[in-house]
C-alpha cells in the first residue's frame, strides 16, 4: 500500500479522533429534574396507531406540574386520532388537533409542528416524535439541562428499545457524519438537534420565526436548531441517558428506511441530479472506506490494521453511549460499507423517485 496506505490510515485516525472528541463534549442530562415554568408538548402524528398510545401515556406520567400535551393528527388514515381522543377524554391536559395535511410549500412534519404551536403561550415548547416513550422525569431533566448549560434549546435522541443490526451497521457511520457537519453546542457549522426530542424556549422560537420560517424543510430538526442559533439563541445537544426511547429504530428494516428518509430529506433541496451525484459519491467513498481496511489487513498491511482499529474505536465510543453491545465495534468497516450501500440506494431513489415517507414524496 505504501504512502497511500499510510494516508488512508491517517484519514481514518483523524475521523475517529474527531468523533471521540465530540462525544466527550456531549453531556448527559442532569440526574435531578427541576421545574422551570410551563411546558407545552407538541407531538406530530401521522399513521402512528402502533406507537401513539405509549407516547402519550409516557407524557401523561411526567412528574412535572404545569404541562400541556398537544397531539397533531396529520391526516392519518389509521386509528391514531381515536387513540389520542380517548386520552383527551381521560386527561384534560391532552388536546387532539386535526390537520388535513400540509399546504403547498410546506413539509408535512413541519406543518404539523406549526399547527401544534398555534396560540401556545407557555414558557417552553417540547417537540417529541410519536414513536418515542419518555421516562417520568424527562421534561424536568430537559429543563435542568437548559438551565445548566444556559441555553434556549436542548435536544436529545431516543435510545433503542431493542438491540439490532441497524444500530450496529448504520447508525455509527451516521453519527460520524452528523458530528462532522454539525456542532453539539452550535459553535460551528449547523447546530445539532435530533427530531426525537427538542425543547425550546417559546420566546426564542418566536424570535426565530417559528416553524413557518423553515416551512419547506425536510431536515427540520437541524434546520430549526440552526435557525434558533442564528437568531440569537443558544443550543445544546445532550445525551438523554436513557430518559427517552424510540421504537422507530427497533429493527434493521425500520432503521434502514428511517436513515434513507433522512439522507434523502437532507439532499432534497439540491435537486434530483445534484442529490444523486452527491449521495453517490458519499456511498462509494464509504464503501471504499470500509473495504480497504478489510482487504489490506487480511493481506498483512499494518496501516490497514490501524485504519480498522481506528474505525472500531469510534464505533465503540458510540455504542458505549447508546447502550449497544460494544463488541459490535469489531465490524466497524462492514458498517461503513453498509452505510455506503444505503447512500447509493438513496441516491437512486432520489433521482428516479420512490423516496417516500408515510405516503409522501420526500422531494416535494
Amino acid at each position: 500500500m505504501g504512502k497511500w496506505g499510510v494516508l488512508g490510515a491517517a484519514v481514518t485516525l483523524a475521523r475517529a479522533a474527531w468523533t471521540i472528541r465530540t462525544w466527550r463534549l456531549v453531556r448527559e442530562l442532569p440526574r435531578e429534574a427541576v421545574d422551570g415554568g410551563s411546558v407545552t408538548v407538541v407531538v406530530p402524528a401521522r399513521d402512528e396507531a402502533a406507537t401513539i398510545d405509549r407516547c402519550v401515556t409516557g407524557l401523561r406520567k411526567q412528574d412535572y406540574g404545569d404541562l400541556r400535551i398537544v397531539v397533531v393528527d396529520d391526516a392519518s388514515t389509521d386509528g391514531t386520532a381515536d387513540i389520542v381522543a380517548r386520552h383527551a377524554e381521560d386527561d384534560p391536559r391532552v388536546e387532539l388537533v386535526r390537520s388535513d395535511g400540509p399546504p403547498s410549500g410546506w413539509a408535512g412534519k413541519v406543518h404539523a409542528l406549526h399547527v401544534g404551536t398555534a396560540d401556545v403561550r407557555s414558557d417552553w415548547l417540547l417537540f417529541v416524535d410519536a414513536d418515542t416513550e419518555a421516562t417520568p422525569d424527562l421534561v424536568g431533566r430537559l429543563i435542568a439541562a437548559a438551565r445548566e448549560h444556559d441555553v434556549d434549546l436542548v435536544s436529545t435522541a431516543g435510545r433503542s428499545t431493542t438491540s439490532n443490526a441497524g444500530w450496529w451497521l448504520l447508525l455509527p457511520p451516521v453519527n460520524t457524519v452528523l458530528f462532522e457537519g454539525t456542532s453539539v453546542d452550535g459553535s460551528r457549522g449547523k447546530a445539532l438537534a435530533i427530531g426525537h426530542c427538542i425543547l425550546v424556549r417559546r420566546e426564542a422560537c418566536e424570535r426565530a420565526g417559528g416553524w413557518r420560517a423553515i416551512a419547506g424543510s425536510r431536515s427540520d430538526d437541524i434546520d430549526f436548531a440552526t435557525l434558533v442559533r442564528d437568531t440569537g439563541g443558544r443550543t445544546r445537544y445532550v445525551d438523554g441517558a436513557g430518559a427517552l426511547h424510540t421504537s422507530g429504530l427497533a429493527t434493521f428494516g425500520t432503521t434502514y428506511r428511517s436513515m434513507r428518509k433522512s439522507l434523502a430529506a437532507g439532499m432534497s433541496e439540491q435537486g434530483p441530479a445534484t442529490a444523486f451525484l452527491a449521495l453517490g459519491a458519499i456511498g462509494l467513498a464509504h464503501i471504499a472506506y470500509g473495504a480497504v481496511p478489510i482487504v489490506t489487513t487480511l493481506r498483512g498491511s499494518k496501516p490497514g490494521a490501524v485504519a480498522w482499529l481506528a474505525q472500531a474505536l469510534a464505533h465503540w465510543t458510540y455504542f458505549r453511549r447508546v447502550d449497544q453491545p460494544r463488541a459490535a465495534a469489531a465490524i466497524a468497516p462492514v458498517a461503513s460499507i453498509a452505510f455506503g450501500v444505503l447512500a447509493l440506494d438513496t441516491a437512486w431513489r432520489s433521482l428516479r423517485g420512490g423516496a417516500t415517507w408515510k405516503g409522501r414524496d420526500i422531494r416535494d
